[in-house]
């Protein structure tokens, strides 16, 4: 008789994928290791991914999807821009994004993580872009800023001891404040 458990769904397989790769790292992402880890069969795995290069791309697409496009979706619920970066923040803040740091490693040994990330971050970018023009900055200087405050915020996530989540988008925030203050006196 068979003691595995019954099939996972495709989230719950990505969900706890993205947990496996914090706690062991991409090369433990292996369809042996994982159906072993999640206690279920091969077939589990195959139910939902063609293979383990489809279950990678569909991995990458469900972190854009749930650290990106949920994300500012939840930001955009607000109607001024400064209201849509304070909430971005909160979201931020609310969410595990511990898988961030463990992706971006990858992505130095794994070229197609890297063309992920180029999305994603092109994205992300183009958002907080967005949100500083709406706030009065020109575009070319909103589009440099934006560049600095994400990689601000991504560099302090690498630090050891590692700031807390609040603290890191505290300090990314320090210098698009300054910019924006000359502005926008409430801020």
């Amino acid at each position: 008789m068979n003691s595995k458990q019954p099939q996972y769904n495709k989230t719950q397989w990505l969900d706890n994928a993205l947990k496996h790769l914090i706690q062991f790292g991409p090369k433990q992402l292996k369809i042996a290791n994982l159906c072993n880890a999640f206690n279920v069969t091969k077939g589990s795995f195959y139910h939902h991914f063609k293979n383990r290069d489809d279950f990678i791309h569909t991995l990458m697409q469900y972190w854009f999807e749930q650290t990106t496009l949920n994300f500012i979706a939840q930001a955009d619920t607000q109607s001024s821009p400064l209201e849509k970066l304070n909430r971005l923040d909160q979201v931020i803040a609310n969410n595990n994004i511990e898988a961030e740091v463990h992706i971006r490693a990858w992505s130095l040994t794994e070229p197609f993580i890297a063309e992920h990330l180029k999305k994603i971050d092109t994205h992300r970018q183009s958002y907080l872009q967005t949100c500083y023009q709406e706030l009065g900055l020109p575009a070319e200087l909103a589009h440099k800023l934006a560049i600095m405050s994400y990689s601000q915020f991504l560099g302090l996530l690498h630090l050891k001891p590692q700031p807390s989540i609040h603290q890191c988008l505290e300090l990314s925030t320090l210098l698009a404040k300054s910019f924006l203050q000359d502005i926008h006196k409430d801020i």
